[in-house]
């Protein structure tokens, strides 16, 4: 399945290239500096991993949703201040580790975790870092970090890539639109979102709560429910293995 309408994400390589000409004595922190110099280097990794996770999913015959972004100098400017207060402090550009970024959302919780063992054979444990998203709420994601393996790093293609890491989000269709809103609520400020005050903003998080607890949650039980009783067996790959990287 191809991204189609989900390449929308993905900023236009004229406009991250004309970045570098803006630069002026009044310049951002050695940490973006150094991102405008580096930035079509991200974006062409970045393409790069979703070559590797668009041909796992295919092999695997999932059903899947995919975008892919490398972030912008304003969200880095912005991620950088957010989590100062908290004591998060960036002082290179390799300290942020999802300049990179690729998000997958799977129709059922149980191809999610289906995927993810297939990437474990994939790629060797060296090159994953896996962290298991649970809320309170009852949201749930995973997300990988991702580097090229070293027999991929010495090919001439990928050379240029040895280091870089990319975020890889795994996550479910109906948590991935209960994240999306919740994530609006506590981040997102500009004219499609307008700010709320703490009493509202409390309100809505809970009421989104409520809402993960009553609908989302069995609504994604109920799915697995049936999927497990109409779905057929499920045929393997002729090699009967996936190739390491």
């Amino acid at each position: 399945m191809s991204e189609g309408a989900f390449r929308r994400n993905i900023p236009h390589v004229s406009e991250m290239a004309a970045s570098t000409t803006r630069r002026t004595a009044s310049s951002p922190s050695r940490i973006v500096d150094e991102y405008y110099r580096q930035d079509i280097l991200y974006y062409d990794f970045c393409a790069a991993i979703r070559n590797v996770i668009v041909n796992l999913l295919d092999q695997g015959g999932f059903k899947y949703q995919l975008s892919w972004r490398v972030k912008s100098i304003e969200s880095i400017r912005e991620k950088i201040a957010r989590n100062r207060p908290q004591g998060k402090i960036y002082r290179r550009l390799a300290d942020i580790e999802d300049l990179a970024g690729i998000r997958v959302v799977f129709y059922l919780e149980s191809e999610r975790r289906r995927f993810l063992a297939a990437l474990m054979r994939e790629m060797t444990r060296s090159q994953l870092q896996t962290e298991e998203h649970r809320k309170d709420s009852g949201y749930r994601a995973t997300h990988v970090l991702v580097q090229l393996g070293p027999k991929r790093a010495t090919l001439n293609e990928y050379r240029r890539f040895a280091g870089l890491k990319c975020e890889l989000q795994l996550t479910s269709a109906l948590y991935h639109a209960w994240s999306e809103v919740e994530h609006d609520i506590l981040y997102k400020r500009g004219p499609r979102v307008r700010s709320l005050d703490g009493a509202t903003e409390m309100r809505l998080k809970s009421e989104l709560n409520e809402a993960m607890k009553r609908f989302i949650e069995p609504a994604s039980n109920l799915l697995e429910s049936v999927a497990r009783r109409t779905r057929g067996p499920r045929s393997r790959p002729a090699s009967g293995r996936v190739r390491r990287s």
